[in-house]
C-alpha cells in the first residue's frame, strides 16, 4: 500500500482548503472555487451558490452537485406483464453531498430538484462536510427516477432506468439552523446531520 500525501490548497488561487475528516469535496473560502479530492490529488470543478427563498436565511452552506441529465425509462412492464409507455427528458437534480439519514437525502434532493433555480458567486465563508462523489450522486438520481416511477398508479414489475449526465458541478446550499438538524433556505425541508 503507498501512502500519498496531497497538498489542501486551491487549485485556482492557491488558498490552504479547510475541511473535516472525510471531506473529499472543498470549496475555498477566499476565491470560492471547488475542487474534488480524487486519485490524482485536487481537480477543480466549476461552482456557484443556489440563492435562497426570500425572507429565508443563510446561516449556514453545504455542498451539492447541481446534475444535468438526459433520464431514459424504458423496458416499463406493469403487473400482470402488460408493457408500457416508457420517456425521455433533460433533467436538472440537485443532489446534497454531506452526511445525513438516506430518507432526508431523498426527501430534500427531490424538493430541491424541483424549485432550485437561480444561483450567485459562492459565499466567501467555510462549505464543509462534502463527502458525496458525483457517481454516488447519480445513483441516487436513479433511486429518485425509480421511486417516482413505482408510486405511479399502474402497479409496475420492472423497470429500466438510464442517467446520462451532461453537465455537473457543484453548488453550495443554504441552511439555517433547526430542531437539531438543518432547515434548508430554498425549500424549508429540515435534515437530520450527524447520525
Amino acid at each position: 500500500m503507498t501512502l500519498r500525501l496531497v497538498s489542501l490548497d486551491c487549485p485556482s488561487c492557491g488558498s490552504a482548503l479547510h475541511g473535516e475528516g472525510l471531506d473529499t469535496i472543498f470549496f475555498c473560502d477566499h476565491c470560492g472555487d471547488a475542487a474534488v479530492l480524487g486519485e490524482n490529488g485536487l481537480e477543480s470543478v466549476e461552482s456557484a451558490a443556489l440563492v435562497p427563498a426570500p425572507g429565508r436565511p443563510a446561516n449556514t452552506w453545504r455542498p451539492a452537485w447541481l446534475i444535468e441529465a438526459g433520464v431514459t425509462v424504458s423496458d416499463r412492464v406493469r403487473q400482470g406483464g402488460r408493457r408500457g409507455d416508457g420517456w425521455q427528458e433533460r433533467r436538472t437534480f440537485v443532489i446534497p453531498a454531506f452526511e445525513m439519514p438516506l430518507g432526508d437525502l431523498t426527501r430534500i434532493a427531490r424538493a430541491l430538484s424541483e424549485v432550485a433555480g437561480e444561483t450567485r458567486d459562492v459565499p466567501r465563508e467555510p462549505i464543509h462536510g462534502g463527502t458525496l462523489a458525483i457517481e454516488d450522486a447519480v445513483t441516487l438520481i436513479r433511486h429518485i427516477v425509480i421511486g417516482d416511477e413505482v408510486r405511479k398508479s399502474d402497479m409496475l414489475s420492472s423497470v429500466t432506468v438510464d442517467i446520462d449526465v451532461v453537465s455537473s458541478r457543484l453548488v453550495a446550499i443554504p441552511f439555517e439552523p433547526a430542531d437539531g438538524g438543518l432547515r434548508c433556505s430554498i425549500t424549508g425541508v429540515t435534515v437530520r446531520i450527524g447520525e
